[in-house]
C-alpha cells in the first residue's frame, strides 16, 4: 500500500472553507508555530501565591539604580507596585477625613456580622471604594482593632453615609459609637469591571452602571398603564428626593449650578430648574458641573438667582425610563414624567422589579465630552521616570510615585509634586519620549483649565516632569491636534509617537526648538479598536482596528491576516475597550486578547508569528500582559492573579487541552472515497514519565457534512505506527494532548492510504 506525507502549510487560514484551504491548518488552541512547525505552547504558574484586589488591567516594569525589579500593576479597584511577587499597594488618596462626627459608627442587628454604618457628609464614596479608619474605640462589641483598619465600602445609605463589614459581632444593635477623634481615608474611587460605550440612553448605555443601584417592586394591583402618573412601590425608601435653591443667576450657556446646598442630591443625575431638566454628572462642595442643558427635550433658559432646585430621580421599570419629583411615603406621585429620555410609556405588572435608575451613566447626556465616555471601565496608564513611576487611571488624575520613599509610601498628584508648575490635572494618557526625555501627556486639560481637552496634546520641560508652564527659557508647550474628536491612544515607537484619534493616525517627532514636537498627518479613516490593542515589535506597532489589523514600520499596512473573519465574525464590540494587545518576544509572536460575541469578559486570543508570517487561534483568559524584559519570561494577568509564562508545559497545576486540526484533504479531486488504516507518526516528544498525545483521525463524504472520529491513537515516543480504519471522501488530522507535563512539535505524520472506489 502506498504511504503518502501530510504537508501542511504552516499557519492558519479560515478566510474560506476548510476543503478550500486543503494543505493546510484550520483550527487550533495553545499552540504555536516555530521553524514552521506546530507545537505546544508554553505553560505557566503563579507568581507566588499572593493575590490582588479587582481586574488588572495595566502591568509595567522598570529596574533602579539599585537593581530592583519592579512592576506597577493597575486594577479595577487599586494600583500596586510588585516587587519580589509582593503587591504593595500604594494607591493614592482621594479624600481624608479628620475628624468624622462624634460616634460616627452605628451597628445594625444583634448576634450577626457587625455591618456599621458609617456617617461622613459629602463623602463621595461608591460601592467597592476602600477605606481607612484610624482611632475608633470599641463599638458595641466590635473591637477598636476590627473598626481601625481598612474596608470595602458594600452600600450607599445616601451622600452622607454608608456600610461597611467588619470581623466583629454586634452585642445588642442599633448601637452608635467610635469616639470623637475617628479619621477615615478615602482611596480614590474603583472603577468597574465592565466597558459601556458612549454616554447617554441614545448611545446604547441602557441599562449601564457606574455603580450599585437599589430595586423594589411594583406594588399596585393590576399593574400600571402607560398613562398612570402615580403608582405604589413595595418600597421606596432608596428613591431619592430632595429641593433647594440656587445661589446665583443662570443663562442658558452656564455649565456650572451653584446650589444653596446639595444635600440629599447624589453624585449625577438631573435636576428641575423651572421647566428646564438639566443632567449633571459631578458634584463638588455645593455646585453641580459637567452639565447638560434642556435636557429629555426641555429648553435652555435664564434662571433668577433664589430659583428653586428639584431633584429629578430615574427609575428603570422593563424598558421604559420615569422620572420624578416627589413621593408620598412609597407612592411616586409628584412631577411623574413617563417614556423619558427617548423610552416609550408602556403597562408593567405588578411585582415587576423597579431599578433606581440615577447612577445609571448619564442617561441623555449623549452631547457630553466623548472625554468621559470609557470611565466606567478603570484603564491605566504608566511609565517610568527614571527609578519613579508616572502613572494614572485614563481620563482621571495623573500621579506621581517617588521610588526613594520606598513601597509602603502612597503616590500623590502630579500636580502636588514640589516645584510643580501648572501640571496636568486629567489626562487620557502620559508618556515619556526617550530621546529627548519630555513627560507627554495626550488628552488633557489645558494650562489654566480644569476640564479635559480629548485632543489637545501637552509636554513638560526636558528632563523635569514637574514643569508644564511654557516659558521663553524652557521647551514645555502644547498643540491641539487636528483631525477627529478625541485621542483614543499614542504608541512611542523608536523615533516617534504615533498617535491614534477616533478618525485618523499622526505622527508626532522630537524636532528641537522652536517648536519642541512636530505633527504630521500619516493616514485617515484607519483608528484603532481600543486604547491598549497596539503593541511594539521588531522595530515596528501592530494594531487591531475595527474589521482590520495593521502594521507601521515607517508606512502603514494593512497586515494580511488568514483568520479575519474567524475574529471579526464573533467578537463583542460592546466590550472593545478591554481588548489588548501583547507581544511575546521569545517566540516573535503577538497576541491580541479580545471578547467573544457572547461572552463579556476576554476569552479568546488571535496571534501573528511575524517571523514565520503565521496566525493562529485560541482560548485563553488575560487580562493584561508584560512581555519578558527585566523579567526572563512574560507575564499575563487573569482574576486576581500574575501568571509567569513560557514556564512548564501546564495550566498553573492543571492539564493544558492543546490541538491543532487540519484542512479537508482527499485524494485527487475527491471522485474517489480514500481508505486509511496505518499512521506513521513523527512527533517530538517531552515531559515527565511517558508523555503521549492523540493522533485523532476525522472523515466526512462532502464538504457540508458534519466530521466523524473514526480512531483515535495515543502515541508516545515509543510508537513507531499505529492503525486505524477510516474511510471518506475527504480527511482530517488532528494533534491534541489533554494531559499534565507533555510537550510536543509535530513533524511530517505519514499515513497508509489508497483509492476505495466511488462509492
Amino acid at each position: 500500500m502506498p504511504i503518502s506525507k501530510l504537508q501542511f502549510k504552516p499557519g492558519l487560514n479560515r478566510e474560506s472553507t476548510a476543503y478550500a484551504n486543503e494543505g493546510g491548518w484550520f483550527n487550533s488552541d495553545l499552540i504555536r508555530f516555530r521553524k514552521s512547525r506546530p507545537e505546544k505552547l508554553g505553560g505557566w504558574v503563579k507568581l507566588g501565591q499572593n493575590t490582588f484586589e479587582g481586574v488588572a488591567r495595566s502591568m509595567w516594569t522598570w529596574s533602579t539604580l539599585d537593581n530592583s525589579k519592579l512592576m506597577g500593576l493597575g486594577t479595577s479597584s487599586k494600583f500596586y507596585i510588585e516587587e519580589g511577587a509582593t503587591f504593595n499597594d500604594i494607591t493614592p488618596i482621594r479624600r481624608t477625613a479628620n475628624p468624622l462626627s462624634n460616634n460616627p459608627f452605628t451597628t445594625g442587628d444583634a448576634g450577626a456580622d457587625a455591618i456599621l454604618t458609617v456617617t461622613d457628609a459629602s463623602h463621595g464614596a461608591n460601592v467597592g471604594d476602600f477605606v481607612n479608619f484610624l482611632g475608633s474605640s470599641s463599638v458595641d462589641g466590635v473591637t477598636a482593632a476590627q473598626i481601625n483598619t481598612e474596608f470595602e465600602i458594600t452600600s450607599i445609605v445616601s451622600a452622607n453615609s454608608y456600610t461597611v463589614t467588619t470581623a466583629g459581632t454586634a452585642s445588642s444593635g442599633d448601637t452608635s459609637g467610635g469616639g470623637a477623634s475617628v479619621t477615615a481615608i478615602y482611596q480614590i474611587n474603583v472603577g468597574t469591571e465592565s466597558f459601556v460605550a458612549g454616554n447617554g440612553f441614545g448611545a446604547g448605555l441602557f441599562g449601564g452602571l457606574i455603580t450599585s443601584f437599589s430595586q423594589t417592586t411594583l406594588n399596585d394591583a393590576g399593574g400600571i398603564s402607560a398613562g398612570d402618573s402615580s403608582f405604589t412601590l413595595t418600597s421606596a425608601a432608596d428613591f431619592e428626593t430632595a429641593s433647594t435653591t440656587t445661589t446665583s443667576a443662570l443663562t442658558p450657556l452656564s455649565t456650572t449650578l451653584p446650589l444653596t446646598s446639595t444635600s440629599g442630591f447624589p453624585d449625577r443625575g438631573h435636576v428641575l430648574i423651572d421647566s428646564e431638566i438639566i443632567a449633571y454628572d459631578l458634584q463638588s462642595g455645593n455646585n453641580l458641573s459637567e452639565l447638560v442643558r434642556g435636557a429629555d427635550g426641555t429648553t435652555a433658559a435664564v434662571h433668577s438667582n433664589g430659583a428653586t432646585v428639584t431633584f429629578v430621580g430615574l427609575m428603570l421599570i422593563d424598558d421604559e425610563l420615569i422620572r420624578y419629583t416627589g413621593k408620598s411615603s412609597n407612592t411616586i406621585d409628584t412631577g411623574v414624567g413617563r417614556g423619558a429620555f427617548g423610552t416609550v410609556a408602556a403597562s408593567h405588572d405588578d411585582g415587576t422589579v423597579v431599578k433606581e435608575a440615577n447612577d445609571f451613566v448619564s442617561f441623555g447626556a449623549a452631547s457630553t465630552s466623548t472625554a468621559l465616555s470609557d470611565q466606567n471601565l478603570r484603564l491605566w496608564w504608566q511609565d517610568n521616570f527614571g527609578e519613579d513611576l508616572i502613572f494614572g487611571p485614563r481620563n482621571g488624575v495623573p500621579y506621581y510615585w517617588d521610588r526613594g520613599l520606598g513601597v509602603a509610601t502612597r503616590a500623590t498628584a502630579l500636580s502636588a509634586q514640589a516645584g510643580a508648575s501648572d501640571a496636568p490635572t486629567l489626562v487620557r494618557e502620559i508618556s515619556l519620549s526617550p530621546t529627548d526625555r519630555h513627560v507627554v501627556a495626550f488628552g488633557v486639560n489645558a494650562l489654566g483649565e480644569t476640564t479635559l481637552d480629548p485632543l489637545l496634546v501637552r509636554w513638560s520641560d526636558q528632563e523635569n516632569a514637574f514643569d508644564w508652564t511654557p516659558t521663553a527659557t524652557n521647551t514645555a508647550g502644547s498643540q491641539r491636534i487636528s483631525s477627529g474628536s478625541e485621542i483614543i491612544t499614542a504608541k512611542r515607537t523608536r523615533q516617534e509617537f504615533l498617535v491614534w484619534t477616533d478618525m485618523a493616525i499622526h505622527s508626532m517627532k522630537f524636532v528641537g526648538p522652536p517648536f519642541t514636537f512636530g505633527f504630521q498627518l500619516l493616514a485617515s479613516n484607519i483608528s484603532i479598536i481600543s486604547p491598549n490593542a497596539g503593541v511594539n515589535a521588531k522595530d515596528a506597532v501592530f494594531w487591531m482596528d475595527n474589521e482590520n489589523f495593521y502594521v507601521f514600520s515607517g508606512r502603514i499596512d494593512v497586515l494580511p491576516c488568514t483568520v479575519l473573519r474567524h475574529v471579526f465574525e464573533d467578537i463583542n464590540l460592546e466590550q472593545r475597550f478591554k481588548f489588548f494587545a501583547a507581544s511575546n518576544r521569545l517566540f516573535s509572536e503577538i497576541f491580541w486578547f479580545y471578547v467573544s460575541e457572547d461572552a463579556i469578559d476576554i476569552d479568546r486570543y488571535v496571534k501573528f508569528n511575524y517571523a514565520e508570517n503565521a496566525w493562529d487561534i485560541g482560548t485563553l483568559s488575560r487580562t493584561a500582559w508584560n512581555d519578558a524584559d527585566i523579567h526572563i519570561k512574560p507575564r499575563g494577568a487573569s482574576s486576581n492573579t500574575i501568571f509567569v509564562h513560557e514556564t512548564g508545559s501546564n495550566d498553573d497545576e492543571s492539564a493544558m487541552t492543546s490541538f491543532i486540526e487540519s484542512s479537508d484533504f482527499d485524494i485527487g479531486d475527491g471522485d474517489n472515497f480514500m481508505f486509511v488504516n496505518r499512521i506513521l507518526p513523527d512527533i517530538a516528544l517531552g515531559g515527565e514519565g511517558t508523555p503521549a498525545v492523540d493522533y485523532i483521525f476525522k472523515t466526512r463524504n462532502f464538504p457540508n457534512d458534519s466530521l466523524t472520529t473514526d480512531s483515535t491513537n495515543s502515541i508516545t515516543a515509543s510508537t513507531k505506527q499505529a492503525f486505524l480504519r477510516a474511510r471518506g471522501r475527504q480527511g482530517v488530522l488532528r494533534i491534541q494532548s489533554d494531559t499534565s507535563n507533555v510537550d510536543w512539535t509535530l513533524g511530517d505524520t505519514r499515513i497508509d492510504i489508497r483509492e476505495d472506489g466511488r462509492r
